[in-house]
């Protein structure tokens, strides 16, 4: 070790804080920037659907469930005491290694309208929608260009060190409800409700190379 010049070691926790923090927001196509006041209304009902039902206890205290949760309350104004009264949980799919996305089943209880929500890695979550939400709130169908064009935004976060971190969702019609849908939650067919992207601080005085 005397003779050592550099010393190769995990990154979280050791030369970053393991504090992520999210630092970018992409609503369809678009970045949000500072102003997450211009995300449309119903979209960011989605998210806090999205974010506050899609939460499991046993994973909860990570880092990157807690930044997102701080991120949705105090950026997007989601208010958890009159979010979880409106809903039934369904269903619940927790993250894994494996599948590295988080899913849930819920059922509104104004209409008892019923809908899933997807969650996890970018690049997965974004293979399973055929349509997105524009900033706008419009449905958009998600062709190839405009595909390769939200790869590519997942790609230029993943070059600056982001984590990212897709939202999808779809509502299941009536005529589709059976006791299979109530234990396999809809894989596909979803439509992405957008993109975060959360950065993990280096410790002060520690050199990246």
């Amino acid at each position: 070790m005397g003779s050592a010049t550099v010393i190769c070691t995990d990154k979280t926790g050791t030369l970053t804080l393991n504090q992520m923090k999210v630092t970018k927001f992409w609503a369809g196509q678009d970045s949000t920037a500072e102003d997450n006041s211009s995300v449309n209304p119903n979209v960011r009902e989605l998210f806090y659907q999205g974010v506050g039902l899609n939460t499991t206890p046993e994973i909860s205290c990570s880092s990157i469930e807690k930044a997102i949760l701080h991120w949705a309350v105090l950026d997007l104004g989601m208010d958890m005491e009159r979010l979880k009264p409106s809903y039934d949980i369904l269903q619940v799919e927790t993250c894994n290694l494996h599948k590295k996305r988080s899913g849930v089943l819920i059922k509104r209880k104004v209409d008892n309208s019923i809908h899933v929500h997807w969650k996890g890695a970018a690049e997965m979550i974004v293979a399973m929608c055929s349509r997105y939400y524009d900033s706008n709130g419009t449905v958009k169908p998600l062709e190839e260009d405009a595909r390769c064009r939200i790869e590519k935004i997942v790609q230029g976060m993943e070059a600056s060190s982001l984590r990212c971190i897709a939202f999808a969702h779809r509502r299941i019609p009536e005529e589709e409800i059976d006791h299979k849908t109530l234990r396999n939650l809809k894989e596909d067919e979803l439509i992405l409700v957008g993109i975060v992207g959360l950065k993990d601080r280096c410790r002060p005085g520690s050199p990246m190379l």
